[in-house]
């Protein structure tokens, strides 16, 4: 008779066993799918990193582009044009006009092969468009590919690519003001946003029906050009008193600004510098600008300490930081020493035309420094910006376009033939002392011959020689406009 007891338990084993095994199992299938998780997590974060390195890229490399080159050729792209549709316009005031692609094609964008975009080509740096011809876009519209040596060992691959776009900052108001159309193809106050958005290839999912190819990651700055050494003037001097000896037959020419412009950096006390310069000034010489009887000359201090930007003239500690800590971080050449130049400069100081296009051939402007006295009795020709700390003097042909900054000493001493200086020649006498800096007393000696005249192209082009300011900068993530 069989034994009932034995086959209940074979029974209870095998059921035991059964559930053991589906445990294990479903165990396995968990510990596999959390395998896989965790690899897409590492994924979609490596990659996410990738992306976010690549949209940094993208800004230091536009900051970088952007120095030199004209903001309204930026806004308006390599075909130098834009459509004046009102409906239009108004899509170029909105955040999304910003973005360098839309989020769909963003996430779906095959980055190793990116497929010609057809939209507008308004917001892309390049060389701006001259004689008819479109500019060479500097960042493309179908971006810039990063690489990095491939994980299995076969060279380089491509891991990330960024893209970016330059607009104006419509609405502030700032750009109201010098601007008021508030168009979104022209600047009106130096400042232009960039937004530069990173690509990375990470795991491909499908999400609200669009097919996720790219981690993607997005940040703006906000560029702001120097735009504070524009003081309007031919020549601005900065003192509570000047010396000051004008004679023979010079002429200073403001234009539709005064021919010499003071700021009296002590407006408490009893000098007054622009009395200095019409006392020292007459005939056969002429100062002429802003519809003002000869000689045009005029104190703007209250003008500068009412502007944002241009107030930066009335701070010495200011001044001497930018001559001697930030002017040498942009700077083509830097003269140490006093030099003497018997037949013009031995260097090359840049050539510029303010009668052409900045991107003409042949335009090459550069940034020079001499620390210490500049003395050229053979002349001296260039274009860009001329910094000099110590005592300027040319008393040989003179042809320089672009901005002329003597602060250090202040000295200024011109006479002699030539074009002479077209832009603005900026002076100040500037005093160091146990770390503080203050105003003291500069000097010019205008001498038969000379010639100083504005020019508003040849001074915008030269500060646009000078590194824009990163004023603020973010990331655009979640519902950020």
């Amino acid at each position: 008779m069989p034994d009932s007891t034995a086959g209940d338990e074979t029974g209870a084993a095998l059921l035991v066993t059964l559930v053991a095994l589906s445990l294990l199992t479903i165990l396995g299938l968990y510990t596999a799918l959390n395998a896989t998780t965790g690899i897409l997590i590492g994924s979609n974060f490596e990659s996410q990193i990738q992306a976010t390195y690549a949209a940094l890229a993208g800004l230091d490399h536009a900051a970088a582009l952007l120095r030199g080159v004209d903001p309204d050729d930026v806004l308006r792209g390599p075909d130098g044009t834009f459509n004046p549709d009102s409906s239009y316009l108004s899509q170029a005031r909105s955040f999304e006009f910003r973005n360098p692609l839309s989020l769909e094609a963003a996430l779906s964008l095959d980055i190793s092969a990116p497929a010609p975009v057809s939209a507008p080509d308004d917001g892309v740096i390049s060389t701006g468009r001259f004689g008819g011809s479109h500019g060479t876009p500097l960042i493309p519209s179908g971006g810039i590919g990063l690489m990095a040596p491939d994980p299995a060992g076969t060279g380089i691959a491509l891991v990330s690519r960024y893209f970016v776009k330059v607009t104006d900052n419509n609405g502030d108001p700032s750009e109201l003001a010098a601007d008021p159309s508030d168009s979104p193809f022209v600047d009106g106050d130096g400042i232009v946003i960039v937004r530069s958005m990173g690509l990375a290839r990470t795991a491909a999912v499908t999400m609200g029906g669009v097919r996720r190819l790219n981690a993607v990651a997005i940040f703006e700055s906000r560029n702001k050009r120097m735009t504070g050494f524009d003081a309007g003037p031919a020549l601005v001097i900065a003192g509570t008193q000047i010396n000051a000896s004008l004679v023979g037959e010079y002429e200073i020419a403001g234009g539709l600004s005064p021919g010499i412009g003071t700021i009296d950096t002590d407006p408490f006390d009893s000098l007054h510098p622009a009395q200095d310069i019409r006392a020292a000034s007459g005939p056969p010489g002429r100062i002429t600008g802003g519809e003002l009887p000869e000689p045009s000359v005029e104190d703007i201090t209250a003008r500068i300490g009412s502007d944002q930007n241009r107030r930066l003239l009335l701070d010495p500690a200011f001044l001497w930081d930018f001559i001697h800590r930030k002017a040498p971080r942009f700077a083509d050449v830097r003269l140490d020493g006093d030099q003497h130049w018997l037949s013009g400069s031995p260097v090359f100081l840049g050539a510029y035309d303010a009668a052409r296009e900045w991107n003409a051939p042949g335009q090459d402007p550069k940034v020079t420094i001499v620390y210490g006295n500049l003395d050229a009795p053979g002349g001296l020709s260039g274009g860009g910006i001329l910094i000099v700390t110590g005592d300027f003097s040319c008393s040989g042909p003179c042809s320089y376009t672009g901005l002329v900054i003597v602060m250090g000493s202040g000295n200024f001493r011109m006479t002699g033939t030539g074009q002479g200086i077209e832009g603005t020649v900026l002076l100040a006498n500037l005093v160091e002392a146990g770390g503080a800096v203050s105003f003291g007393t500069p000097g010019i000696d205008i001498g038969d011959g000379s010639r100083i005249a504005y020019n508003r192209a040849a001074v915008r082009m030269a500060s646009g020689l000078i590194p824009a300011l990163r004023s603020s900068f973010r990331e655009i993530a979640g519902s950020d406009p």
